[in-house]
C-alpha cells in the first residue's frame, strides 16, 4: 500500500523508524550547512522554542525511498532533506556530549537508544544515520567519542565545525534549561514526511525540490544524474574512484561547476551559460555510447589536464615553462582550447614544441589584447569555436598544430573584433591607454621582471608604483612638463610611469620628488626593472613616453606576434570570404550556395527600430539566442557562428540594405568574387574539380615513376631541343648546355608552371612559330611520319586542359600552365610563396 505524505515532528519520525538506517546517498551533495548561517538559524529556533514552550517550528520536507537492508532492518534513502537531517543528528551528538560532561547518563542513554543507534542491528546498519561518504569518517569519530583524534583537515569539515558550534550553543543553553527540555524541542520541530514508492522518479524529484538549505549547483545535479540510477555498491565504488578525486581537486562546488563548463566546451565546441550546464551535460552524456565508468575516466583525465595547465606540473621542461608563464595571468577564457591541446600532447599526437608554442601564442594573444584595452569578455565563447576550426584542420592533415592555430587565430582575425594587435598597434596603444586601470598590468610587470632572471624572483610582496605620483605636489606640478591636470593624469597612468617596488617603499615614497624616490628605489637593487629608472636624471612626460617605447620593446619580445606559417594543404577546404564596408567588417565560410556561415568576431552596425523589418526579425532572434551581442558604441558582433541562405542575404543583413549585394564579398587576398551566388558556386565547383584533377595527375605520375626503369642520358634532336626540360641530362654537343629555369621569377609572376623555352636553344636551331602546337619531347619533327592515334588523343586532352585553364584564369583563380605538358617538361611552382622548392 502506497504511503501518503504526513506532517509530524522530528522526534516521532526518528523513533517511529526504529530499526531503520537513514542513508545519505553518494550522489547527494556534501554536507554544506554553515555554522554562522543555516546552523545558527536552526539553533536560534531551538532557543525560541525553549522560551515559548507552546510554539512549534516547521523545518521542511524529508523525502525518502525505502529499501530492504538485512532481515527486518530497512534503509531509508534520503532524496531531499539530508542537510536538515544531518544537522539534527549532529545536534543529538552535541547534546549527548554535554550530558556526559555533566554526568547525566540518563539523558545520554536516551539519546543513544532512541536516536543514534539501532541497538541490536548488524554492524553495517548499527548507526541510525549513514552520512555521505565524504562526511562518514568524521561523523563516525564523533559518534564513538574519538573527537580528540581528529586531524587538522577533519576539523575543517562542515561536520566538525557545526558540531563544535552546536556544542557551544548547547552549553550556554544548559545554564538556563535542563538537557531534557532541550531534547524535548524535537517534539515541536515539524517536518513533512514524504515517502516514495518504486514507481516514483526519484531523480526528477531531486532536481525539482530544493526548498531550503544551500542551493544546488550544477555539479551537485551532475553527481546525482551520474550516480543515482546505479546499485548502492556500484554508486559507492564510482564515487570513491572517480567523483571523490574531483571533489578533492575542486574543493569548492562552484569551481567544480566551472570545470564542467569548460569540459563540455572542449567536447562539444560550445560554451554554455552557467544556468545551462546541467541540461547540456545530460544531453552530452546521453549522446555518448560509452559506459558510465569510461565517461567518468574521461572526465578525470580532463580534470588532470586542467590541473596541469593551471596548477602544475606539466610534463616536459619547455611545456612546463610555457604553462608557468601562462599561470601568471591564468586566464580561464582559453581553458577548453588548452585542455584539448594538452590532451593531444600528453597522448603524443602533437610534439612538446607544438604544445608549448601554442600555449605561448594564446598567452601573447590575450595579453596583447588586454594591454590595448580591447574587450576580451566574449572570447570565452570564441575559443571553443576556434578549437573546432583547428581540430577540423588538424584531423584532416595531421600537420603542425601550432601553425594551424596561428593561421586560424591570428591570420583569419586580422580585420575583425578578435584581431591580435600587431607590434605597431601595441606600441601606439601603450602610449594612449590607462595602463594602471588594466587587470593585466601586474602579470605583465611580473613577467618583465622575471624575464631573463637567473633565478625566479618573488614578486608576491611587490606593489605597483607611480614614479610620477597620481596626486602631485608642488614639485611635480613644476617638473612634470604637463599643461594641466588632465594631461598630468594621462601621463601618470601610462605604462612608462609604472614599476614594481616593495610594499614599505611604496608607502615611504608617496608623492615625494624624483631624487628622493631614486634613493628609496636604490635600496632594492634586486628589482631589475628599476635599474634604468635610477640612471635617469629627470622624470617628466618626455621620459615617460621614452620608457613607454622601451617597455613596448620588452613586451613585444616576451609576447611576440606570430605570422602565418602553415602549408595550404593543412588549411580547411572551405572558401573564406570577407566583407568590408563602412558599417560592417565580416568573414564567412562559403560552404555552398545555400549555406553561408558568418564567423565569430564579425562586426556590423546594430539594428534600430526603423531598419529593414525582415532583417530586424533575424537580428532579434540572434540577440535572444546569444548569437549576436551589442556594445556601447552602437556596434554588434557575432559571438557564435551564424548561417544564412545566400551571400546576398548575409550581405543585406550586415549592411542594412536591400538589392543584389553578392559582389560586396571578396576573397581574403582582396580579389573580387564577381557575379551572383550561383556563379560563385559554379566557380568554386570548378576550382575543386581542378584541384582533384591535379591530385590524380600527381598520383599517376608518382606511380609511373615508381615502375619506370632507369635509362641512359638522352641526346635531343634539334626540334626537341627547343623545349628541353630542366630535368633532362645536360647536352654534351658543343658548348651549348641546357640552363636551369629561374623558378623565383616564376613565383613573382604567379604562374603555376614554367617551361624551358627556346631562349636557351643553341644558335641556328629552328623555333616553333607563334601559336603552333607543341609536341612532347621525342615526337618527330614537322613533315615526319604521322603520330599514332593514341598520341593524338593525349595531345587533344592536354590542349583542352590548357583551354579550360585559360577560362579559369578569367574567373579569378590561380593561373595554370601555359602549355599542358608532362611534368618532365615543366617545373611546377606552388601557388603559395614559400611552399615547395
Amino acid at each position: 500500500m502506497q504511503k501518503q505524505p504526513v506532517r509530524g515532528n522530528l522526534s516521532d519520525f526518528i523513533k517511529a523508524n526504529m530499526g531503520s538506517q537513514f542513508v545519505i546517498p553518494v550522489y547527494q551533495r556534501n554536507y554544506a550547512w554553515n555554522p554562522e548561517k543555516e546552523t545558527a538559524r536552526f539553533m536560534n529556533d531551538i532557543q525560541d522554542l525553549l522560551v515559548q514552550n507552546t510554539a512549534s517550528h516547521f523545518l521542511g520536507i524529508v523525502i525518502y525511498l525505502e529499501t530492504s537492508a538485512s532481515g527486518v532492518f530497512r534503509q531509508l534513502q534520503i532524496v531531499d532533506g539530508q542537510q536538515r537531517l544531518t544537522t539534527v543528528f549532529i545536534f543529538l551528538l552535541a547534546l549527548k556530549k554535554e550530558a556526559l560532561n555533566r554526568n547525566d547518563t540518563e539523558t545520554a542513554g536516551i539519546i543513544d537508544d532512541y536516536y543514534l543507534f539501532n541497538m541490536h542491528a548488524p554492524e553495517s546498519i548499527r548507526l541510525r544515520l549513514k552520512p555521505a561518504v565524504s562526511s562518514d569518517d568524521v561523523y563516525a569519530q564523533l559518534i564513538y567519542g574519538n573527537d580528540k583524534n581528529l586531524s587538522v583537515h577533519d576539523k575543517e569539515t562542515f561536520v566538525f565545525r557545526n558540531y563544535d558550534y552546536i556544542c557551544r550553543r548547547i552549553h550556554k543553553l544548559a545554564e538556563t534549561y535542563s538537557l531534557q527540555q532541550i531534547l524535548g524541542t524535537l517534539y515541536r520541530i515539524d517536518i513533512l514526511e514524504f515517502p516514495l514508492s518504486g514507481s516514483d522518479n526519484a531523480q526528477q524529484i531531486f532536481e525539482s525540490i530544493n526548498a531550503a538549505g544551500a542551493p544546488l549547483t550544477s555539479a551537485d545535479l551532475i553527481r546525482n544524474y551520474i550516480l543515482m540510477n546505479h546499485p548502492d555498491d556500484l554508486q559507492e565504488r564510482l564515487y570513491r574512484m572517480y567523483w571523490q578525486p574531483l571533489e578533492e581537486q575542486f574543493t569548492d562546488s562552484r569551481r567544480l561547476e566551472e570545470f564542467f563548463r569548460y569540459y563540455l566546451a572542449a567536447r562539444t565546441y560550445s560554451l554554455l551559460a552557467r544556468k545551462d550546464i546541467y541540461e547540456g551535460f545530460k544531453q552530452y552524456w546521453g549522446s555518448q555510447h560509452a559506459s558510465s565508468e569510461a565517461l567518468l575516466q574521461q572526465i578525470n583525465q580532463y580534470a588532470g589536464y586542467y590541473a596541469r595547465i593551471y596548477h602544475g606540473k606539466m610534463e616536459g621542461k619547455s611545456a612546463e615553462a610555457a604553462c608557468a608563464d601562462f599561470r601568471i595571468s591564468a586566464s580561464r577564457l582559453p581553458a577548453p582550447f588548452l585542455m584539448e591541446a594538452a590532451r593531444l600532447y600528453l597522448q603524443k599526437q602533437i610534439s612538446e614544441t607544438a604544445f608549448a608554442s601554442t600555449v605561448r601564442l594564446i598567452d601573447s594573444y590575450l595579453t596583447r589584447r588586454a594591454l590595448c584595452g580591447m574587450d576580451n569578455s566574449q572570447l570565452g565563447r570564441y575559443f571553443p569555436i576556434l578549437l573546432r576550426s583547428v581540430m577540423r584542420s588538424f584531423e584532416r592533415s595531421h600537420g603542425d598544430f601550432h601553425a594551424i592555430t596561428v593561421n586560424d587565430l591570428v591570420t583569419y582575425n586580422r580585420s575583425n573584433a578578435n584581431a591580435m594587435p600587431t607590434d605597431e598597434q601595441l606600441r601606439m596603444q601603450l602610449k594612449e591607454v590607462n595602463a594602471y586601470s588594466l587587470m593585466i598590468l601586474r602579470p605583465v610587470l611580473e613577467r618583465i621582471e622575471q624575464d631573463g632572471a637567473s633565478a625566479k624572483v618573488d614578486t608576491s610582496n611587490l606593489n605597483i608604483e607611480h614614479i610620477m605620483p597620481q596626486h602631485p605636489n608642488a614639485w611635480w606640478e613644476k617638473h612634470a612638463g604637463t599643461a594641466n591636470d588632465d594631461e598630468y593624469a594621462f601621463y601618470a597612468n601610462l605604462i612608462g610611469n609604472l614599476t614594481l617596488c616593495a610594499q614599505d617603499d611604496n608607502t615611504l615614497m608617496g608623492n615625494e620628488d624624483f631624487a628622493y624616490k631614486k634613493k628609496v628605489l636604490a635600496k632594492t637593487m634586486h628589482i631589475r626593472m628599476n635599474t634604468e629608472i635610477l640612471q635617469c636624471r629627470t622624470w617628466n612626460k618626455d621620459t615617460i613616453v621614452k620608457r613607454c617605447d622601451e617597455m613596448a620593446n620588452r613586451i613585444i619580445a616576451i609576447y611576440p606576434y606570430e605570422e602565418e606559417n602553415v602549408r595550404q594543404e593543412e588549411r580547411t577546404q572551405d572558401d573564406i570570404l570577407v566583407l568590408s564596408s563602412p558599417s560592417a567588417n565580416a568573414r564567412a565560410i562559403f560552404h555552398n550556395s545555400m549555406n553561408i556561415e558568418i564567423l565569430p568576431g564579425s562586426l556590423f552596425k546594430a539594428y534600430g527600430q526603423r531598419d529593414m523589418r525582415r532583417m530586424h526579425r533575424i537580428y532579434d532572434d540572434f540577440m535572444a539566442r546569444g548569437v549576436v551581442s551589442e556594445d556601447a558604441s552602437g556596434m554588434a558582433h557575432f559571438v557564435q557562428n551564424a548561417k544564412f541562405a545566400s551571400l546576398n542575404e548575409a550581405a543585406q543583413f550586415l549592411m542594412h540594405r536591400g538589392g543584389e549585394n553578392t559582389a560586396s564579398w571578396t576573397y581574403e587576398d582582396g580579389r573580387r568574387i564577381g557575379g551572383t551566388s550561383r556563379q560563385l558556386m559554379e566557380a568554386v565547383k570548378r576550382k575543386k574539380e581542378v584541384t582533384n584533377t591535379e591530385e590524380i595527375q600527381k598520383k599517376q605520375h608518382s606511380e609511373k615513376q615508381e615502375h619506370k626503369p632507369a635509362r641512359k642520358p638522352v641526346r635531343h634532336s634539334s626540334h626537341a631541343g627547343t623545349h628541353s626540360s630542366v630535368q633532362h641530362t645536360e647536352k654534351k654537343t658543343g658548348s651549348h648546355k641546357a640552363k636551369p629555369v629561374n623558378t623565383h621569377a616564376a613565383v613573382k609572376g604567379k604562374s603555376s608552371t614554367v617551361h624551358a623555352h627556346a631562349a636557351n636553344k643553341p644558335a641556328g636551331k629552328a623555333v616553333h612559330a607563334a601559336g603552333a602546337k607543341h609536341r612532347p619531347a621525342g615526337m618527330k619533327a614537322a613533315g615526319a611520319a604521322k603520330p599514332s592515334n593514341r598520341r593524338n588523343s593525349q595531345a587533344g586532352r592536354k590542349a583542352r586542359n590548357h583551354s579550360s585553364s585559360r577560362r579559369r584564369n578569367s574567373r579569378g583563380f590561380a593561373p595554370q600552365s601555359a602549355h599542358s605538358m608532362s611534368e618532365k617538361q615543366t617545373v611546377t611552382i606552388t601557388r603559395f610563396a614559400g611552399q615547395g622548392n
